[in-house]
């Protein structure tokens, strides 16, 4: 037995890198002749994955001198799949495939025989274009990889079975040996997808001649060419022309599909005729009968859409710009707190803090900006910077806009406002987007989105909602510091929420994590714990919380609204859905973290809504 390769490492498979751009590259070139041709399919893409790729190097032991394999290398490191859902086009999509690359793709075929059935495999190797090739990172292993990928043609029905097939016959060889009577069942099975496969364009080919029978002619040509067609239905001209003649009708009932695909399949038009059933009957005739009474009858029909086009344009020359929608991701109106400076050095210093985060993410656009806050004005497209600065009246605002990185057609606008207000510095902040109304994700996904220079004032100087925010539990002891609650509560000034935790349990307090919440809300909640035994039990007959359920309970007081309380049963039972959206993730949570979870977005939802 030969010994492994020693460049066979997995060390060196995971040196190989495919970038995204040989996907999207290659998928765009094939689906974009699919779609002129008006298939029914689906496409799936793969990268080999390392130990997948590491055992088939192992196996095949390509480019070992003296064996079958001497002169060959792994050509399926990138592998696309063509799903179709009738099987008289996979043959079809087959020939078709061989004029798209640089070369015919070499065919592994399945050949049928009559004793025997099993899942039918064509699975084509092609040359990868020059321009993808050059960008896949491969250091180690360039002489045993190909620069090929491999596309495999498969009907719906056994799409599913040939995954089944590669890893329990050609990986495992689990119908191997001793297993014959259960593999010749699985080949029964096989028997019959193959059939319902048959029959499917059996019925529909019936069910065409049945239309063709019924002078059903827009049914007729569904039914026959079986193509992703439109809506759009067959013009009255058309209809009237077949009634006349159901011989001409007949003509294209049992015109061969192979040579219209091929025409729609070639074209080399930026977007290809739509596929209509009044397009492929003009096409057919082209191909085929030129019957002079449906050229005539297309003459008309494109005189008429010409007419009512210039019509249209006449009476609306321009289509009217739709005004965006605008969405909130963060608001605060508070003040600065003045417990340690004087307020024009608090004024100065929270205003050098949204200046530098100005100044850091326009500065490549705008280059004249100055080296400290002053008055400034400017616009270039996409992006806009507004502020004003009188340190002397103790006023300073922001209004910035600029488009998202990674969202066409989303522009984002910032704006805060620092002001004297009698002996306080008021503080007022609003972050949103603006977009087309109709992209607008629906609230139970809102976004939030805190400007950064928000937290450095809060961090740095202190922030105030009636009292001081911040990232930390503030602990409620004695009868001050209850009085001091209830009177946070009960200010009308106050605009974020109070959340007031009881816990004699500390094992649920544990699991929820109150310091992560604080640390998550903080800026924007006032996070309070009753410790003492005797507040807690005031608290709960002040608030009218149950008393055999309140040592263990969260409280939410939302400034205008009802508080309500979650006792440590309902934390337990909650469950929550978590979004993330931007990487594609969703799971379940439940229990406490699921609460808290859902605290954190009730709380953000309502404070940008």
């Amino acid at each position: 037995m030969n010994e492994v390769n020693e460049l066979f490492t997995k060390e060196n498979v995971e040196k190989i890198y495919v970038p995204d751009i040989v996907k999207d590259d290659l998928l765009s070139i094939i689906e974009e002749k699919l779609k002129k041709a008006g298939f029914y399919y689906r496409v799936a893409y793969r990268v080999k994955a390392p130990d997948s790729m590491l055992d088939k190097l192992i196996l095949k032991d390509y480019r070992r001198p003296g064996t079958e394999n001497q002169d060959k290398k792994m050509q399926d490191l990138i592998g696309i799949r063509i799903i179709l859902y009738y099987a008289d086009d996979v043959e079809i999509v087959k020939n078709f495939l061989d004029t798209i690359f640089s070369m015919p793709g070499v065919w592994n075929t399945t050949e049928a025989n009559e004793y025997e059935f099993r899942a039918m495999k064509i699975n084509g190797i092609f040359k990868l274009p020059g321009y993808l090739s050059k960008t896949i990172v491969n250091p180690e292993l360039g002489d045993y990889v190909d620069d090929t990928f491999e596309i495999q043609v498969r009907t719906n029905s056994f799409e599913g079975w040939h995954e089944i097939e590669h890893d329990m016959r050609y990986k495992g060889s689990a119908f191997g040996t001793g297993n014959e009577a259960l593999a010749r069942k699985m080949n029964s099975i096989l028997a019959t997808l193959e059939l319902c496969d048959d029959s499917v364009v059996g019925l529909i080919e019936d069910l065409g001649h049945q239309h063709y029978k019924d002078r059903k002619w827009n049914y007729m040509l569904r039914c026959h060419y079986r193509l992703k067609f439109t809506r759009e239905p067959l013009h009255p001209y058309i209809e009237e022309i077949f009634d006349e003649d159901t011989e001409l009708a007949k003509k294209f009932y049992k015109f061969k599909r192979e040579p219209l695909l091929r025409q729609l399949w070639d074209n080399t038009g930026d977007k290809g005729p739509e596929i209509t059933v009044n397009n492929i009957v003009k096409i057919v005739n082209q191909i085929g009968p030129e019957d002079e009474r449906l050229k005539e009858a297309f003459v008309k029909i494109e005189h008429e859409k010409k007419q009512e086009t210039e019509s249209v344009a006449k009476r609306r020359r321009f289509e009217p710009f739709k005004q965006l929608g605008s969405f909130m991701v963060f608001k605060a109106d508070t003040y600065i707190d003045l417990s340690n400076l004087a307020m024009p050095d608090a004024f100065r210093k929270a205003t050098g803090y949204i200046y530098s985060w100005v100044k850091s993410r326009y500065e490549d656009v705008f280059t004249d900006l100055p080296e400290s806050a002053e008055t400034y004005v400017n616009a270039e497209p996409g992006y806009s910077v507004n502020l004003s600065y009188d340190a002397e009246n103790v006023y300073f605002s922001e209004k910035t806009t600029h488009l998202d990185t990674k969202i066409p057609t989303r522009v984002w606008i910032s704006e805060a406002v620092i002001c004297r207000e009698g002996d306080r510095l008021k503080f007022t902040v609003s972050n949103r987007y603006a977009e087309p109304a109709d992209r607008y994700r629906d609230n139970e996904n809102v976004l939030f989105s805190r400007p950064n220079f928000f937290g450095e004032i809060a961090d740095n100087i202190g922030i105030v909602d009636v009292e001081r925010m911040r990232e930390s539990v503030r602990y409620v002891e004695d009868s001050k510091d209850y009085d001091d609650l209830t009177t946070l509560i009960a200010e009308e000034e106050r605009t974020f929420p109070v959340i007031v935790f009881m816990a004699s349990d500390g094992r649920w307090l544990d699991k929820f994590d109150m310091n992560y919440f604080a640390y998550l809300v903080g800026y924007y909640a006032h996070i309070k714990m009753i410790r003492s035994p005797y507040e807690s039990r005031k608290f709960a007959k002040d608030y009218g919380l149950k008393i055999d359920e309140c040592a263990d309970s969260i409280t939410v007081f939302y400034p205008g609204r009802e508080p309500y309380t979650s006792y440590k049963t309902d934390i337990f039972h909650t469950t929550f859905e978590v979004i993330k959206v931007e990487k594609r993730k969703y799971w379940n949570e439940n229990g406490c973290r699921a609460y808290r979870r859902k605290l954190v977005s009730e709380i953000r939802e309502n404070n940008v809504l």
